[in-house]
């Protein structure tokens, strides 16, 4: 039986990126669309932050229940960030 501590280390949902000749994606395990424009799609994932750049970037469908967001435009960078820790896991974990 594996400890309370690896479950919490497990992301909830699993995260993949899948993009086709750089001109439509699929990214699964999205928590939060942070922000959206023509040239950049900012997101929360399971993994942390995902920033997407490129040009004439549009999301096409979001379900957030299942996590999944497909996208189209031209992808130029995928970037990703570290998820942030609360400030009181940080003080007190």
């Amino acid at each position: 039986m594996k400890n309370s501590q690896e479950n919490k280390n497990l992301p909830r949902r699993a995260h993949s990126i899948n993009i086709e000749n750089r001109e439509r994606g699929l990214v699964t395990g999205v928590e939060k669309v942070v922000s959206s424009s023509d040239t950049a799609l900012t997101l929360e994932t399971t993994c942390g932050g995902l920033v997407i750049s490129g040009s004439g970037l549009k999301i096409n469908k979001f379900d957030i229940e299942s996590g999944a967001l497909s996208f189209e435009g031209v992808t130029n960078n995928i970037k990703y960030s570290a998820s942030k820790v609360p400030l009181l896991k940080r003080m007190f974990g």
